[in-house]
């Protein structure tokens, strides 16, 4: 294999790329530059649907092969050479006595065929690389030696998204599971998770942030006064407020039974913070207004950057909430 060639397969093995359908556009071009005249074409293997369904396709030739064509699985050259069934290399498919079987071959007049399997770590072949022409005798050993390769880079791809979608998913069932079902947001450990990250961006100069801790006050009165559901009926609505009052880039939770954290992200110093505490106080006073209960909101406030952590950020601006109502706030110092 030549050295240039070997250099774009190592330069491709070093990238990290954004989706798979990114890689796959960067193999097949260098594929197409790479191979003879002929169709390069990426296709997933679909067992669950018995589909041969084409991703990506480059080069000329064997047009029934066009991004997004589907094949009954056993209709394609590629589940054939994938189950070891036949040569991965074949330089008159018509003389074969399973490609020339396949209508695709009598179809498109395939006569050159060149492939290697995309296998993840189990041993699934879940996608296929190949090249076609309607020449004979067009590719060799070294063809399928660069198909091999880019099928191996391919397959780390494959397995590389299959990995970050099950984190996700994973990700969002943990969250689901220590949100607060009484008022959707966060708890604690998940708030302080998400502090500890805009904390470390602060340590970096990269923003400036701030974390208020709320309270309302008279929570306690209306749980021995009223009962339980009344308390969390007023839980509700205050989370509800903050909830709505924050900015998308904000991050709201509940950090304790009667206390909640908001997150002021990129926060325009404390002046920012004081316009976000007057607008909470008005969404405050009229949501509760018409509530019998009297209810004051109480805050404490702490700048990430001043801080020796995230835990410790959240820590002061709790230990400034006091008895006195938003209005006149016990800042952290």
């Amino acid at each position: 294999m030549a050295e240039p060639v070997v250099s774009e397969f190592a330069r491709l093995c070093a990238r990290r790329f954004a989706t798979l359908g990114d890689a796959v556009r960067s193999v097949l071009t260098l594929l197409e530059d790479q191979l003879p005249a002929g169709r390069v074409i990426f296709a997933e293997l679909n067992y669950n649907t018995d589909e041969y369904r084409v991703l990506d396709a480059r080069g000329e030739e064997v047009g029934a092969l066009e991004a997004g064509s589907r094949l009954p699985l056993r209709e394609s050259f590629c589940v054939h050479m994938a189950s070891d069934k036949t040569p991965a290399l074949v330089g008159r498919a018509s003389e074969d006595p399973v490609y020339s079987e396949l209508e695709l071959q009598k179809v498109a007049h395939v006569e050159s065929y060149v492939a290697a399997p995309v296998e993840l770590g189990d041993g699934t072949r879940v996608a296929s690389v190949c090249a076609m022409s309607t020449d004979a005798q067009r590719y060799d050993e070294d063809d399928l030696a660069l198909l091999t390769i880019a099928a191996r880079i391919l397959s780390y791809e494959w397995e590389y998204v299959a990995r970050e979608g099950q984190l996700r998913r994973l990700t969002a069932q943990q969250r689901a599971l220590t949100g607060d079902p009484l008022t959707g947001l966060p708890l604690r450990d998940a708030f302080l998770e998400q502090l500890d990250r805009e904390w470390h961006l602060t340590q970096r100069g990269i923003t400036e942030s701030y974390v208020v801790a709320l309270k309302p006050l008279g929570i306690e009165d209306a749980r021995a006064t009223s009962g339980h559901a009344v308390a969390d009926l007023l839980l509700q609505s205050t989370g509800e407020v903050i909830a709505a009052d924050v900015r998308r880039t904000d991050i709201a939770g509940r950090v304790a039974d009667d206390v909640f954290g908001v997150i002021l992200v990129g926060c325009k110093g404390i002046q920012g913070v004081e316009a976000f505490r007057a607008r909470l106080e008005g969404s405050f006073e009229r949501k509760l207004s018409q509530r019998p209960e009297r209810l004051e909101l109480a805050c404490g406030i702490e700048c990430l950057s001043d801080a020796e952590s995230a835990a410790a950020a959240l820590a002061r601006a709790e230990d400034a909430l006091g008895a006195e109502p938003i209005a006149n706030v016990a800042q952290g110092s």
